[in-house]
């Protein structure tokens, strides 16, 4: 990291994640015997920080913890990593957020988060506000209030901040966030319900454009749309540029998004153009993907630069 790079702040979640494997999710009233639980630190906030910093980006984090076991795990997990957690607040009412994890044996994982402790961090939050004074790339997902992150975002805005929005878990509602943001990386299902489309829908490469350069008119400089083993897509007033994705196998694509998002920042910092920033972020979660759990999966340069002699790209 030279002095030259810019820092970059990640105001979001810190979630306890605790999953668990089963061939498929058990319906209402139903229960089914599941294995290789887990318990591990997450939520997407957490899981950009930690990201970006195991690549050497400067890092702060801003979020909102329980005072409970699991949030004192989370302090020391963030410090551990050489994250600034000065700006850290811990909620005296609610408990640490936790997701809970259920993946299948092809890897594909279902969420759901209690958010907790995260829904106290609140709009015009000193923590938040002088963090973002400090930092040059600002990073928001949605598992916090809805308000305290549009005022975060137009706040970043406003000071000429580079603000990357990780518009996950995807919502109507943060259509209206646009507007503030340079860039936004849904992935494709997040991509539909942000056009009020079935999330289900099976994307071709014309349709996804279609819909990101939708997005592109709401604000946003860039729209970069993670595809999984497709790579991204990434739509500017410019055109459309696909960058591909390495031939691997998943094991685990839980935070493979995550990994995107902070690696993305990390690169930007450091000057790389957006296209160039881009295929080193999609091949940090063509890694991220082949290891179990998330920040155990997230790569050092060390271990990404192993990883690249291994694979060929598509």
């Amino acid at each position: 990291m030279n002095s030259e790079t810019k820092k970059i702040l990640v105001i979001g979640s810190y979630n306890v994640g605790l999953a668990c494997q089963t061939d498929r999710v058990p319906v209402w009233g139903e229960t089914l015997i599941g294995h290789s639980f887990s318990e591990s630190n997450g939520g997407k906030g957490a899981n950009q920080a930690v990201a970006a910093a195991r690549l050497g980006g400067d890092v702060a984090f801003v979020g909102c913890l329980g005072n409970d076991r699991f949030g004192d795990e989370g302090l020391r997990m963030l410090e551990s990593e050489n994250i600034d957690i000065s700006g850290v607040r811990r909620s005296k009412n609610k408990s640490t957020g936790v997701g809970f994890i259920f993946l299948n044996s092809e890897g594909e994982n279902c969420i759901l988060v209690d958010p907790g402790a995260n829904h106290d961090l609140l709009p015009n939050d000193e923590s938040v506000l002088e963090k973002i004074d400090e930092a040059d790339i600002i990073v928001c997902q949605l598992e916090n209030r809805l308000d305290t992150v549009r005022e975060a975002l137009r706040y970043a805005q406003q000071l000429g901040k580079t603000v990357i929005l990780n518009p996950a878990p995807a919502n109507a509602e943060a259509l209206e966030l646009l507007q503030y943001t340079s860039i936004i990386n849904p992935n494709e299902s997040e991509l539909l319900i942000l056009n009020g489309e079935n999330p289900n829908e099976e994307l071709s490469v014309q349709k996804c454009g279609e819909l990101a350069s939708k997005l592109l008119n709401k604000g946003p400089k860039a729209v970069i749309v993670t595809r999984g083993e497709n790579g991204a897509l990434i739509v500017t007033q410019q055109g459309v540029a696909q960058v591909p994705a390495f031939k691997v196998e998943a094991v685990d694509t839980t935070g493979a998004g995550d990994s995107f998002t902070g690696a993305l920042a990390v690169y930007l910092a450091e000057g790389l153009t957006l296209e160039d920033a881009v295929s080193k972020a999609s091949i940090v979660g063509s890694y991220c993907v082949t290891k179990r759990d998330v920040i155990p999966a997230l790569p050092t340069r060390e271990q990404l630069e192993e990883f690249e002699k291994q694979f060929v790209a598509i």
